[in-house]
């Protein structure tokens, strides 16, 4: 920093601490205090309202400091470049006890975290437990996959192994009761509390049984199923939901006859456990979808599977970036993402022009590698706004903006849903016939198929011969309509697996594709 031309004694005595240069607001304090005959009350007031742009409250300072300077000696040059020093001071300046509070607190956290790993990583997400953001992407979220990036494996919660915070078990982390959404520490430490004392639970019923109403209430419990705690018991989150009504009133029916001092007349048997399925009514598992969303409610992230996992092929052909590429992108460069719509908040620009649209959107867009705050002005947003709503899976092509700083935000310009990608991007399709695994008359049966969709994407055969030679062939007087009827007709004939389609991904107008392997030009559905 420059310094002033002139020195007064006090400022080198006060600045010698520091080689000459200021450092610390405590120092500027005793600078407006000891050199300006500013109170030290009043020295700390001028600090916060130099930081804050209160230009009242600062000029009254400056009238004082130069006057307090002039008394010591100083010209009134002299004093201003003082003052000015000050000024663009206070603007990093940092409060000395502070600095050496962060410095000492950032000195342990490093030597933990390189010699403690787990046990710091356990730590750090038990100290985001408490004020937990279920709808967005939380810090806690961000430290599993810090610890997945370390090589830290997080172990999925389960009421027969999970501690109320996070847990080191056998150079592991257990995953926190109490940061499921709906099982709060009171209900986390009841459940441990009655594990330990009566063993791990043999199911949902025995479970009711053993714990307290704070972790055996109706919440609790659809929570505890959705976030998958109770997998441990071998039965299907579907009949374990279903069951929740008959458990709690036996548990309630055992705390009753426990209090009036009634016994099992089998008790010595209770160490017997039951199959997981007893008393469960045979219903089908919930899909991988509804799995998924359950978890993401309760966990604020997707544990077994990610609703994009179904689609990753196509969203891989398709786009031309994942959101962990956007840093790389130029400002104003284009993208295609493929992804899910996440939290929708709705607006109105604040001065419309007369007869056009005024409605806009901002809403969460995320993939597989991360999330994307994204912008749809009124003029996109009123042609293709009714494709924004919470969960729609679909491409998106937009614009980067880092106008807002250096966090990227994509700026709309086209949205395109899966079911429109075929028919927009696909040229042609490959049916794959085996004489080893097709009856012989099956190729008859695919030309009778095909006569009912006629069209003009481009039709190819591959042939894979009994000797293990293979044969292509391109239908050049025969084009077809290449829909999903006709191909899930052919699934139903030749089984899945033996259909390609010939793609042609959309790339963005302006930058180019990250670098990677060159996709295929014929994709597998």
């Amino acid at each position: 920093r420059k310094q002033p031309e002139y020195i007064h004694p006090i400022c080198e005595k006060i600045l010698s601490e520091t080689n000459g240069v200021m450092v610390y607001q405590e120092q500027v304090m005793r600078i407006l205090n000891e050199l300006g005959g500013i109170e030290l009350a009043s020295a700390y007031t001028a600090i916060k309202a130099i930081s804050k742009k209160k230009e009242e409250t600062i000029n009254k300072s400056r009238e004082q400091f130069v006057k307090g300077c002039g008394e010591k000696g100083l010209s009134k040059t002299q004093a201003e470049d003082f003052w000015n020093l000050i000024i663009k001071f206070a603007g990093y300046g940092f409060n000395k006890s502070h600095s050496t509070a962060y410095a000492l607190i950032a000195y342990m956290t490093a030597y933990l975290k390189a010699h403690y790993p787990v046990e710091f990583m356990a730590a750090l997400l038990s100290g985001d437990i408490h004020g937990r953001n279920f709808v967005k992407k939380d810090s806690l979220v961000e430290h599993l996959e810090d610890a997945k990036r370390m090589g830290i494996e997080v172990l999925p919660p389960s009421v027969n192994s999970s501690h109320s915070d996070f847990a080191v078990v056998e150079g592991k982390i257990a995953f926190g009761l109490s940061a499921i959404k709906g099982c709060g520490g009171a209900a986390a430490e009841a459940i441990v509390s009655a594990r330990k004392k009566g063993g791990p639970f043999k199911d949902l019923f025995d479970y009711c049984e053993r714990v307290d109403q704070l972790g055996a209430n109706k919440t609790s419990l659809e929570t505890l199923i959705k976030s998958g705690s109770m997998d441990c018991f071998g039965a299907k989150r579907s009949q374990l939901y279903a069951s929740i009504e008959r458990a709690i009133q036996s548990g309630a029916s055992v705390a009753a006859d426990r209090k009036a001092g009634q016994k099992n007349l089998f008790g010595g048997f209770d160490d017997a456990a039951p199959s997981p399925a007893v008393g469960l009514p045979e219903i089908p598992e919930w899909p991988d979808k509804e799995k998924a969303q359950g978890e993401k409610e309760v966990l604020g992230f997707y544990l077994s599977t990610h609703p994009l996992a179904e689609h990753r092929r196509v969203l891989e052909t398709y786009r031309s970036h994942t959101t962990a590429e956007i840093p790389g992108v130029p400002e104003r460069g284009e993208v295609i993402l493929g992804g899910m719509i996440g939290a929708i908040k709705l607006a109105n620009t604040k001065d419309p022009k007369p007869g056009k649209p005024s409605r806009y959107a901002n809403f969460d867009f995320e993939d597989t590698e991360g999330i994307i705050r994204c912008i749809c002005w009124p003029e996109q947003y009123a042609e293709s706004g009714h494709l924004i709503t919470a969960d729609t899976i679909l491409m998106i092509r937009g614009s980067i903006d880092r106008r807002g700083g250096e966090e990227a935000n994509l700026v709309v310009n086209e949205l395109i849903p899966l079911d429109q990608l075929d028919a927009r991007y696909t040229s042609g399709i490959v049916i794959r016939i085996s004489e080893t695994e097709h009856p012989s008359d099956v190729l008859q049966s695919v030309r009778e198929v095909l006569r009912a969709y006629p069209g003009s994407g481009e039709l190819q055969f591959c042939f894979y011969l009994e000797n293990g030679s293979r044969v292509f062939l391109k239908a050049h007087a025969t084009k077809v309509s290449i829909t999903r009827e006709l191909r899930d007709r052919l699934d139903d004939l030749l089984g899945p697996g033996n259909l390609q389609l010939i793609t042609t991904p959309p790339r963005p107008a302006h930058g180019s594709r990250p670098h990677r392997p060159p996709y295929q030009k014929a994709g597998v559905r």
